[in-house]
């Protein structure tokens, strides 16, 4: 009867963590659901200020943070060889870094439906640099690659010490974006880097179980409209509470509203305890329902 209990069920005490992209959004608000309740939890990131604000938000002291660049390889390994000597293992690693690239709000239908002329619609995608469609790529898929290669050693001792009952995984947070096929505002590079990462994630959850080792992904926010509150929710729509209901037309998010911090911290939980361990390759889509309104769009 005690295994069907909610603090055995969703118990993360011991487990140790490590999230990219940890520092702010919801990178942080996983970090400190996990850490709230047991967990160690190293969080990766390039900004030093930010990391370290995000470490202040620990009820335990257990957000550690590192700085790190998931573009390279030698950042990777210089975090990765740290936790070694800190710690010995993980038993869970968050891929939760992501840009947007370049988009192109220009190309969206106007107020009375007209659309852009091929001229400007050739203008618009002709603009950016190749470097600028590369660097989407580079951190929403290679990156996302070799964080899942960095820590495999340490994945695997984790699941070796047994300090949890679960196997080791890794998450992946996608977008809802990968979706989709209207592109014109979050651009093709974005949704088109999430599609290619929604695949690695299940390519690689085929070949790693055989290690005892999972990997899953969330498509937690939306390319267009994010689903929760974020660095860039507050660019594109400024400093303002999207949690409260009817902050937000029905047309735009069915449940009127953007995630709480909550909200993501208990699906990343469920994952991380025995509660999610049966887990693996599997697509959790968490964004209040607005996929389901996006014409086109198919899981």
């Amino acid at each position: 009867m005690a295994s069907f209990v909610r603090n055995t069920l969703f118990d993360v005490s011991g487990l140790v963590a490590v999230i990219t992209g940890g520092g702010t959004g919801i990178g942080l608000a996983m970090a400190r659901g996990l850490e709230a309740n047991g967990a160690k939890v190293y969080i990766i990131g390039r900004r030093k200020d930010k990391l370290q604000e995000a470490a202040a938000m620990g009820i335990y002291g257990n957000i550690i943070p590192l700085q790190g660049d998931v573009t390279s390889k030698s950042s990777l390994e210089a975090v990765a060889a740290y936790i070694k000597a800190e710690t010995g293992y993980v038993n869970l690693v968050i891929a939760n870094s992501g840009i947007l690239g370049p988009n192109y709000p220009e190309l969206l239908p106007k107020k009375d439906g007209e659309i852009p002329s091929i001229e400007e619609v050739q203008k618009a995608l002709w603009a950016p640099s190749m470097e600028e469609l590369a660097e989407a790529y580079t951190v929403n898929v290679i990156g996302v690659q070799y964080t899942a290669i960095a820590f495999l050693e340490l994945l695997d001792k984790g699941n070796k010490v047994g300090n949890v009952r679960q196997t080791s995984q890794i998450l992946v947070t996608s977008s809802i974006g990968a979706f989709y096929r209207a592109w014109q505002q979050a651009g093709m590079a974005y949704l088109t880097s999430k599609a290619a990462v929604t695949h690695l994630t299940k390519a690689l959850a085929s070949y790693l179980v055989q290690y005892r080792i999972r990997k899953g992904f969330e498509a937690d926010h939306s390319s267009i409209l994010p689903a929760f509150r974020s660095e860039l929710m507050v660019a594109m729509l400024g400093d303002k509470d999207f949690t409260v209901e009817g902050s937000m037309p029905a047309t735009m998010q069915p449940l009127r509203r953007v995630g709480r911090d909550e909200e993501i911290a208990g699906t990343v939980i469920y994952y991380a305890s025995e509660a999610g361990a049966f887990c693996s390759g599997a697509i959790h889509v968490i964004d209040g329902g607005r996929l389901g309104i996006q014409p086109g769009a198919t899981y």
